[in-house]
């Protein structure tokens, strides 16, 4: 053994989140809300074009979500497709609720991550735990 005195770095505290983040980017949720309500207006007016409607909302919706989710939220391929798909579904369906009623609470969600934080802990640096009560000195010969 040496006598090593090893310095105790101080901790930067990390501000705590008691809310976890949101699954999907804030903007593919806004987006999702957009789409379901801008081309509602167009699902009323001429019922004989849902079916166009319908696939082409469903396809700007996953378009935008996984490109979104790729590039902002740096997603992989396959997270992004698969989030992509479940938002372009709920912004396809031919009633105006469904993009909103999931895309709100998304947003809410994300919002509450990014501003509620708990004060970070505060408390003196631990020294790690000693392996042996004595203090040998070691000379070289």
């Amino acid at each position: 053994m040496t006598n090593e005195i090893r310095p105790v770095l101080p901790a930067i505290p990390e501000p705590r989140r008691p809310v976890p983040p949101a699954p999907i980017h804030p903007l593919a949720a806004l987006a999702t809300i957009v789409l379901d309500n801008v081309f509602g207006v167009f699902e009323i007016l001429d019922p004989l074009a849902l079916v166009l409607t319908s696939a082409a909302v469903g396809a700007v919706g996953f378009l935008t979500t996984l490109f979104v989710q790729r590039h902002l939220a740096r997603d992989e391929w396959g997270a992004a497709t698969a989030k992509g798909l479940v938002m372009g579904v709920l912004a396809g369906v031919p009633f105006q609720v469904s993009g909103t009623a999931v895309g709100v609470p998304l947003l809410v969600w994300a919002g509450l991550h990014r501003w509620v934080q708990l004060p970070p802990l505060t408390s003196k640096p631990e020294l790690p735990p000693a392996q042996d009560d004595e203090i040998i000195d070691v000379e070289p010969q």
